[in-house]
């Protein structure tokens, strides 16, 4: 078997408190996982027998799996059943299969909220598990950054009609590289974020630049709620978190405000 040597410079084993050989062992792993290398390569790596036959081991007699992986495949025949039932019952709602009287229609109308909850639950996962695994890339092109932070704002309005969201736009040279749609997705993520911490409250959003970077704040006020939707919010946070790192930016860590919450980010010029 050919060789190719790699050298790793002393000072990242040593900033990682490992040494070479459980550098080369933690490759060998995780090349493994990741199902780039079979038993008998990810072996030749590691140098160490144990560490892959309880690996091995572990995949095969315990049926254990890559959820990140799972999640990225998988998401097809995830969606497709929640998909059926949201669009069938919001057809019965509708009457078209016939008449239904309010107790019917009090109780469709909480399935389909419940289907739609579900539904954005197993989106956010499979983006997750994407961005886990290095798949979600980006496509950049120069926009009018506040014109499509604009746009985003308008679009998270018609799907929340009942959250007063108010802006503060003073971008004074818009024209950014962004991939557009991610980062509809950061401030969407962010608004609902925002938003999911109080009753009875309204969002707003302020962005400004100079010559190195846009600056974006999001920010809630109203009733702060006990129960703070901890798995939406870890989910929305990493999400955004994630998609303005591969931008180059860098997220804010949220701040709790005395009647809300406090998001920022920044995307260099």
């Amino acid at each position: 078997m050919d060789k190719t040597n790699l050298e790793i410079p002393t000072e990242l084993l040593e900033a990682a408190k490992i040494t070479a050989e459980e550098a080369r062992t933690q490759l060998a792993i995780r090349l493994y996982q990741l199902h780039k290398l079979n038993d008998e390569q990810a072996l030749a790596l590691a140098g160490d027998s144990k560490v892959i036959e309880s690996l091995a081991w572990t995949h095969q007699e315990t049926g254990r799996i890559d959820l990140d992986e799972f999640l990225s495949w998988a998401s097809h025949d995830l969606k497709t059943p929640l998909n059926a039932i949201i669009g069938f019952t919001k057809v019965v709602l509708k009457g078209i299969d016939g008449p239904v009287n309010e107790m019917q229609s009090t109780d469709l109308t909480t399935a389909f909220n419940g289907g739609q909850r579900m539904l954005t639950l197993v989106n956010n996962l499979v983006v997750m598990a994407r961005l886990n695994r290095g798949e979600i890339k980006l496509t950049r092109k120069e926009v009018n950054l506040a014109e499509l932070i604009g746009e985003a704002m308008d679009s998270w309005k018609t799907q929340n009609l009942k959250i007063p969201l108010t802006s503060s736009i003073t971008i004074i040279n818009p024209a950014f590289r962004v991939d557009s749609g991610h980062v509809r997705t950061i401030i969407s993520d962010l608004l609902t974020y925002a938003a999911i911490r109080v009753s009875e409250g309204a969002v707003s959003l302020a962005a400004g630049d100079d010559h190195k970077e846009v600056r974006v704040t999001v920010q809630s006020r109203g009733n702060k709620l006990r129960d703070k939707s901890e798995m939406d919010s870890a989910m929305l946070g990493f999400i955004s978190s994630a998609l303005v790192n591969l931008h180059g930016g860098k997220m804010d860590e949220p701040r709790e405000t005395e009647d809300g919450l406090l998001l920022g980010f920044s995307l260099p010029r």
